[in-house]
């Protein structure tokens, strides 16, 4: 229960931070699924020596667990690093961070549009209030809770 306490006191005090603070770093832990293609070829014969085959290709659904690291700078932009479940084979980006488009803040969500590439730009939200994150887009959904951090006093597990 301490934990727990401990947990919410910290997010709340992130979450209290005016918008027009300094960087704003998250570390979000949780779960999504994340779209694949898949595709199957069947074979077949009839007694009359006639034959044919046929291809399905469809989407399947990926569970997965990950972690998202967000920054949302004081002037309106950001970057997140995204699961790597939920990246296309073509994809933008740099060293796994991707850039945060129409950065919108208010007291009780920030919102934005994550720009994977060209056709896939899924949207990113952070409810202020829970200490929640969602991203939703043609590549699959996440979801989960973000903790607030300092990079410049961050202490290392090992």
């Amino acid at each position: 229960m301490k934990n727990i306490l401990g947990l919410s006191a910290a997010t709340a005090a992130l979450w209290s931070v005016p918008a027009s603070a300094q960087t704003l770093y998250l570390v979000c832990l949780g779960s999504g699924a994340g779209n694949r293609v898949s595709s199957s070829t069947a074979y077949g014969f009839d007694n009359h020596g006639n034959s044919a085959w046929g291809q399905v290709v469809g989407q399947r659904s990926v569970p997965f667990d990950d972690q998202v690291n967000v920054e949302i700078n004081d002037d309106g932009t950001g970057r997140v690093r995204m699961p790597r479940a939920m990246l296309p084979p073509v994809h933008g980006g740099s060293g796994g961070w991707f850039q945060v488009k129409n950065v919108k803040r208010s007291d009780s969500e920030i919102t934005g549009t994550i720009q994977v590439n060209v056709i896939n730009s899924p949207k990113l939200r952070l409810d202020r209030i829970g200490g929640r994150i969602s991203i939703n887009g043609k590549a699959g959904d996440y979801s989960g809770e973000c903790q607030p951090y300092d990079p410049a006093s961050i202490q290392r597990k090992f």
